[in-house]
């Protein structure tokens, strides 16, 4: 993997803007485009990440729970809920996601957060957390059953997954796979999210869904 150099922007979360380090350049971190593990998708914050950051800086009071973003990449949502209070584990399969978790933490001064490197397909963390956050994580066919597995095996009773995305056929289709158990019942929400710099769009419309566990 390339060394990585980073940048600080703003992102902007419906009226409260926060600081971010993201990759300085997403090109330079490929190093093997035909191999999906190796695709930078984790150096910037995608607009679901935003949507749900947005949801919890205005949303439930957290402070004191446990927290487990998955997939966290830049780790934006994560760093919501510690600023809310939380408790908060980023856990990302690439090292050099962490490492910008890692600093945009120290930035915001988080006082509790640890570091998870761990592969879903190799996942054998058995702590359980109040609240885990699946911020646009379940798009990719060949890795949902290793998420359920870990989504399963994390979630305590009476606590929640918060998934958030930006309308994915397949990550419908996965929450609706989860629900139809006992295991859970499930509320959504929706949540306009403007991007300015976004190179496609610049306006989404993020779900966001609170798996509640109720059994299991």
């Amino acid at each position: 993997m390339n060394a990585m150099e980073t940048r600080l922007i703003d992102v902007d979360l419906g009226g409260r803007v926060l600081p971010l380090y993201v990759a300085a350049d997403l090109e330079a971190l490929f190093d093997d485009p035909g191999d999906p593990d190796q695709v930078p998708c984790w150096a910037e914050p995608w607009p679901a990440a935003r949507g749900l950051a947005a949801h919890f800086l205005q949303g439930p009071a957290i402070e004191g729970k446990k927290v487990l973003e998955l997939g966290a990449g830049v780790g934006l949502p994560g760093i919501a809920c510690g600023l809310r209070g939380a408790e908060v584990i980023f856990s990302d399969f690439q090292g050099l996601a962490l490492d910008l978790c890692a600093a945009n933490a120290r930035l915001h001064r988080l006082p509790r957060y640890r570091l998870l490197q761990a592969d879903w397909r190799d996942f054998t963390w058995e702590e359980r957390f109040d609240l885990v956050l699946a911020s646009d994580i379940a798009y990719e066919p060949r890795l949902l059953p290793h998420l359920k597995r870990v989504l399963l095996s994390v979630s305590r009773l009476g606590g929640s997954i918060y998934f958030s995305h930006p309308r994915r056929p397949v990550t419908l289709s996965f929450i609706e796979e989860l629900l139809e158990g006992v295991l859970f019942t499930g509320e959504r929400f929706t949540r306009a999210v403007t991007v300015p710099d976004d190179r496609v769009r610049t306006s989404y419309e993020i779900l966001i869904h609170r798996l509640r566990r109720t059994g299991g």
